[in-house]
């Protein structure tokens, strides 16, 4: 008897192994999604015009996301939060997309361009967007 319960161990300890391991790389491997929409906080209702500047960041195809609401420190602290959310997607559509789900449209858009040594340099778009009346 002593011989046949020594595999049933082995077999009980490599099952218990197996299982620890496959625990342990599932929750190494899970990541936490990432929150895409704003918080019910934002309210955005007040606000009529939305201005966005969207400018390339240096090697990357990231984009530089700036949203200006106005200047009330609600309006202030509005834009900075889309401006975090937008940040760093890497299309001018992605951002159109999202400012779309939240009820903006798009009024009329802009070439941003820097003058540096007397010539102009492409650094990006500017989108003016009105919040749609319901």
């Amino acid at each position: 008897m002593i011989p046949t319960t020594k595999p049933i161990k082995r077999a009980a300890i490599n099952a218990f192994i197996t299982l620890f391991c496959t625990t342990l790389s599932l929750n190494s491997f899970s990541q936490e999604q990432a929150k895409t929409m704003l918080s019910t906080s934002i309210e955005t209702d007040n606000f009529s015009y939305a201005y966005v500047i969207i400018e390339g960041k240096s090697f990357s195809k990231k984009l530089q996301v700036t949203v200006d609401f106005g200047d009330t420190d609600e309006q202030i602290q509005a834009g900075e939060t889309y401006s975090n959310i937008l940040t760093n997607k890497t299309s001018y559509a992605a951002v159109l997309n999202y400012m779309a789900q939240n009820q903006f449209e798009l009024v009329e858009t802009l070439d941003y361009t820097d003058t540096y040594s007397g010539k102009n340099k492409h650094s990006g778009i500017v989108f003016i967007l009105r919040k749609v009346s319901k």
